[in-house]
């Protein structure tokens, strides 16, 4: 009998052994792109999506990235198999998973966490292919807010002539700092803090993290914040070209993205509950409501724009993912003025 039951043993192992070669086949390499390197939040958040993608068959070595021009180039060079980049860069593969970081779309954490069970459902599978690529999962980074070096600017009207990093290719950032008034301040990944802590900018907007891991506190001064309003979501996404992963791991790999958002929300709010309570601006009800609705005009106007920079930005937007958005944000917030306007998205 031990006999019989070591025979089957080794059966187990070697079917278990053949089944992870034929899923994974040789080493798979993962290069994450985090501004902290293999310290920061988001490496630290993959780590355990490693682990669970190893356990699910795929076996992969992480290669960590502090510019993600040089993560993108190097996966474009075919040197990594699979690619972590921020939703801004995930738009040159997919304009229905890049359409997450649209100005205002995704205000509050209730309204992402809806948002990323949607993404890893199979009925938005289509979606998530496009030009010969795959997104494979989207976690979260935290909310965008904006840093500023003055107080006083605690509603809309106040961003008038104030100097807004935006970053490169941010066409819809753009579009929105110039129909409010204020003034575009060109900006990189590399760069947009040191702008802010130098004063050549006076707001960048930013997750929570960035106030202790890239010292934004300093370009705040005495008389600076962060104003609690979500202007945007910033989301960690996977991307790899098709065939690359199995299908049946491309499924497994999404459903694994999605439920890292308990733990990465973990993370996320100790960020911003690190934040001393007196560098938050608390702005009113009635604030809050104008930066909501006059973040909805900027989306509508850059639809309906004749200028090249509004047709620029409204090309950045799916118009499926919009209207998802739209949905999410009328499921959490049934009440809100949109959800009855007849100018819709």
């Amino acid at each position: 009998m031990k006999g019989l039951w070591s025979v089957l043993l080794v059966c187990l192992v070697l079917t278990s052994i053949d089944a992870h070669a034929s899923e994974g086949g040789d080493k798979k390499t993962f290069c994450v792109f985090d501004v902290a390197g293999a310290g920061g939040f988001v490496y630290r958040t993959l780590q355990d999506y490693h682990r669970k993608a190893l356990m699910a068959g795929v076996a992969m070595t992480m290669k960590p990235y502090t510019d993600e021009d040089r993560a993108v180039a190097d996966f474009r060079q075919g040197l990594c198999d699979l690619v972590a980049v921020t939703d801004m860069g995930v738009r040159r593969f997919n304009s229905f998973s890049g359409s997450i970081s649209a100005i205002g779309a995704v205000p509050y954490y209730e309204d992402l966490r809806v948002l990323l069970h949607i993404l890893s459902s199979p009925r938005v599978a289509d979606h998530l292919e496009e030009d010969g690529y795959q997104v494979l999962g989207v976690a979260p980074m935290g909310a965008a807010y904006l840093f500023v070096n003055d107080r006083s600017i605690d509603h809309v009207d106040a961003l008038k002539d104030k100097r807004i990093t935006v970053f490169e290719g941010h066409y819809d950032a753009r579009h929105m700092v110039e129909y409010v008034g204020a003034v575009p301040v060109d900006a990189r990944i590399s760069n947009f803090a040191r702008l802010f802590n130098t004063g050549e900018a006076d707001i960048s907007y930013a997750p929570a993290a960035a106030y202790e891991v890239l010292e934004m506190f300093r370009g705040m001064g005495e008389s600076g914040g962060i104003v609690r309003y979500p202007v945007g979501q910033v989301t960690v996404q996977l991307v790899a070209r098709s065939g690359t992963f199995s299908e049946a791991f491309v499924r497994k790999s999404r459903k694994i993205m999605s439920r890292l958002y308990p733990e990465a929300m973990r993370i996320v709010r100790q960020y911003e509950n690190a934040i001393p309570a007196e560098r938050w601006i608390e702005i009113s009800p009635k604030a809050m409501r104008g930066y909501q609705e006059m973040l909805r005009e900027v989306r509508i106007d850059m639809q309906a724009s004749p200028e090249s920079s509004g047709m620029l930005a409204a090309g950045v937007y799916d118009d499926d993912m919009m209207t998802i958005l739209r949905k999410v944000r009328c499921y959490t917030n049934p009440g809100a003025v949109e959800c009855s306007a007849d100018n819709r998205e």
